[in-house]
């Protein structure tokens, strides 16, 4: 751990004074490095954060394997009843666009929520549900409209799974814009993602910082029935603002 971690974690730890650990119940995942059966700012039956963003604090992220199959989840009627409930409206999609590309629609409602709350009038240059680049759409054209915009972010991770070997880590990373050097991005000097990229020049002209939480927020978040936009905001160890302010790295 980075001593400019460490201080990230520290304040932190002064603005929040609730506990910081979940109880999930439904055991670790043998493939996960550094798993836990409770989830902490740090990790969770799907891995440690340190794991998940392996790499992030050298020479850029790696992206371990974890196969897709193995996942830990809650199943969707659990998540509706809960931190998805924004999502159980749009449900129609999900399985609609689940069942086109093979996906489990459950994983479609994890993703919107960490990508929109699950507003479908969510803005930005990538509106909507899935907050997914508009080359994903059929028409190169992006839009809210909520069956449009749920198959294209299946579509982006239907793509991703075949091209990527079912690497849950490497598909949840890119969904958010996270790189390795494998990609050829030309970002980062030809790293991958690393814990300096979000505020540095080329970072900041790239667009808004990457969140280096994300892969805690979702695999460990949203994907076990906790908010980390809620009460569970103590999910991850960097605390993100989207702004490279007040000594934030991301």
């Amino acid at each position: 751990m980075t001593f400019q971690k460490t201080i990230l974690q520290l304040a932190a730890c002064s603005a929040i004074v609730y506990a910081q650990s979940a109880s999930i119940g439904l055991g670790t995942n043998p493939d996960a490095q550094g798993a836990t059966e409770e989830v902490t700012p740090g990790a969770g039956p799907n891995g440690s954060e340190d794991w998940l963003n392996s790499g992030m604090e050298a020479d850029g992220w790696t992206a371990p394997f974890l196969s897709w199959d193995s996942l830990i989840k809650i199943d969707r009627k659990t998540f509706y009843a809960n931190a998805g409930s924004a999502c159980e409206q749009y449900d129609w999609a999900f399985q609609q666009a689940g069942d086109k590309h093979q996906i489990d629609p459950v994983f479609l409602a994890f993703i919107a929520m960490q990508e929109s709350s699950c507003n479908a009038d969510a803005g930005g240059p990538t509106p909507g549900l899935m907050q997914v680049a508009c080359e994903n759409y059929p028409d190169g054209q992006c839009t809210n409209d909520v069956a449009k915009n749920v198959d294209a972010g299946a579509a982006f991770l239907r793509n991703q799974l075949d091209s990527n070997n079912n690497n849950a880590i490497k598909v949840v990373g890119n969904y958010n814009g996270w790189f390795t050097a494998g990609d050829q991005t030309g970002l980062n000097g030809g790293r991958g993602l690393s814990l300096d990229y979000p505020c540095s020049d080329d970072g900041k002209a790239h667009g808004q910082p990457q969140n280096l939480d994300y892969l805690q927020q979702t695999l460990n978040g949203w994907f076990l029935g906790l908010n980390p936009y809620g009460d569970d905001n103590w999910l991850g160890q960097y605390h993100c603002s989207g702004d490279c302010g007040s000594g934030h790295v991301c």
